[in-house]
């Protein structure tokens, strides 16, 4: 096999104010490395049947061109599953390195990876300076990778090339987010989500729940069923939580110490059941895109939740994502699972994917996984969304834009066919996975990863799935007076998009 010649150049990349544009002000040091892929790039015939290949030219050769790419790492969540230095023995960190170095090899292309850990406070300032960069002509990065899609931008300037424009990239392929594109105001994709990054699995919303709880509490459904014959509803996540409280400790105080029917950990959970119960905040039109986040649906989803998290003495309600101890337990990026569930203590908790790396690790009972339950046995299908998004752009000053393209779409076809299933095969459903039916879920959910065009631009519609989390956190179920004070701005921020 080949040798693979990759140089790493300044593993973080930082963002200096003062000129505007992306330059490096840490110790990290140049290293020059030689590593040998440890995975050959060649496609069986097993894979061939299960994965759609990508259309790149089988002698495509980018001549050791040095691709840049810089990853915005919110809250530290992101690096971790989109680069690995070496080979480690530790399988999915391996599995994200074979796949940059197989793209290296398969393309005869230097990727060079650098990126900025930045938090929820300093986004806004992240954010300039990227575009600051890029307004002045600096070519400091061919492919960015960041939560944020820059689209408050786009309507100043043309800041990202159209992707879809792209020789190399078809966006009808299956590692792209077709949702994404759906919702998208016209034929101009200057972003993109998909599976070049395992943040758009890991961050999707689901249910835990514990299998040893269960059986104690003489619960009979069989949780799956319920789920495969669509009868997994609200209203039977009510029905099965009934006596799920116990005053553990005996202070006769509902508190973090007793036992509940459902958690939370933290409350950005709230946010799942939007896509889940069939609440948009709007729904694209053939001339635009239409208000929903007040009509019938969302007033009642409201009124009903207000009463589960808050007036059902089976619930203990969600906190705010930092650290509370007695609630919650970190399970990275900013994200928080429910202490009592760990610990027991709890039939159900809403959480993430992701979570799963956290908490089967240390619990001592049986368990398993569902979606978000549906409103009522009327909604066709279960749907789900992610808490957070990775979304991919082109800065307008590349040097090549073929090339970055190609690489991207090496990765993206490389990261579909080998990262994703290692993760989802082996990370979740061999490794965390205590039976067939939770490895089935885990595809369900996946599957069923839906967009609302009012997260796809909550930047610049200044997260409106936050309003509801709110609504919730102080019991206010008049939604129709709280929303109405937003609604005249948020239809002039999205007809701006169309315009």
């Amino acid at each position: 096999m080949p040798q693979l010649s990759r140089r790493i150049v300044l593993s973080c990349l930082c963002l200096c104010l003062l000129s505007g544009t992306i330059s490096c002000a840490n110790d990290a040091v140049s290293v020059e490395t030689t590593q040998t892929s440890t995975e050959s790039t060649e496609t069986t015939e097993n894979e061939e049947t299960l994965f759609v290949s990508d259309d790149l030219p089988d002698d495509l050769d980018l001549g050791s061109k040095e691709i840049k790419i810089f990853i915005g790492d919110y809250n530290n969540a992101y690096i971790a599953d989109m680069y690995s230095e070496e080979a480690t023995g530790n399988r999915l960190s391996d599995a994200v390195y074979n796949t940059i170095a197989n793209v290296s090899e398969r393309l005869n292309v230097r990727l060079v990876y650098s990126w900025e850990t930045y938090s929820w406070e300093e986004m806004a300032s992240f954010q300039n300076i990227v575009t600051s960069g890029i307004l002045a002509g600096d070519n400091q990065a061919d492919l960015i990778f960041d939560v944020m899609n820059y689209t408050s931008q786009m309507l100043e300037g043309d800041y990202f090339l159209n992707l879809a424009d792209n020789k190399y990239i078809d966006l009808d392929k299956p590692w792209y987010n077709q949702t994404v594109r759906e919702n998208m105001p016209t034929d101009y994709i200057h972003f993109m989500s998909g599976e070049f990054s395992l943040a758009n699995i890991k961050n999707v919303y689901a249910v835990y729940y514990n299998a040893d709880l269960y059986e104690t509490l003489g619960l009979t459904d069989d949780l799956y069923s319920l789920v495969d014959s669509g009868e997994w509803t609200l209203d039977k996540l009510e029905e099965l939580i009934r006596g799920g409280y116990s005053d553990l400790n005996g202070d006769t105080i509902a508190d973090p110490g007793d036992r509940y029917g459902l958690t939370f950990g933290d409350n950005n959970k709230y946010i799942g059941f939007l896509k889940a119960f069939g609440m948009n905040i709007f729904k694209k039109t053939e001339t635009g895109y239409e208000f929903a986040y007040d009509n019938e649906r969302a007033l009642d989803v409201v009124d009903r939740l207000c009463r589960l998290i808050n007036e059902n003495e089976n619930v203990l309600a969600g906190k705010h994502n930092s650290d509370n101890p007695e609630y919650m337990i970190s399970t990275g990026g900013g994200n928080y699972a429910s202490r009592a569930f760990v610990e027991g203590r709890s039939l159900f908790t809403m959480g993430l994917i992701a979570d799963a790396s956290v908490i089967v690790p240390e619990i001592d009972f049986d368990w398993g996984l569902l979606p978000y339950p549906k409103w009522d046995e009327t909604q066709t299908e279960y749907a789900n969304m992610l808490q957070r998004n990775c979304y991919v752009l082109i800065p307008a000053t590349v040097s090549d834009p073929d090339a970055a393209g190609a690489v991207l779409e090496a990765l993206s076809s490389e990261s579909y066919r080998s990262l994703v299933p290692e993760y989802c095969e082996v990370t979740l459903k061999t490794r965390y996975s205590p039976d067939d039916n939770v490895s089935r879920m885990f595809d369900l959910i996946i599957g069923s990863i839906v967009y609302d065009p009012g997260e796809i631009y909550a930047n610049l519609l200044g997260s409106p799935s936050a309003t509801i989390k709110t609504a919730l956190d102080n019991n206010d179920p008049n939604w129709a007076s709280r929303i109405a004070k937003d609604k005249n701005s948020l239809i002039a921020k999205m007809s701006s998009i169309v315009e």
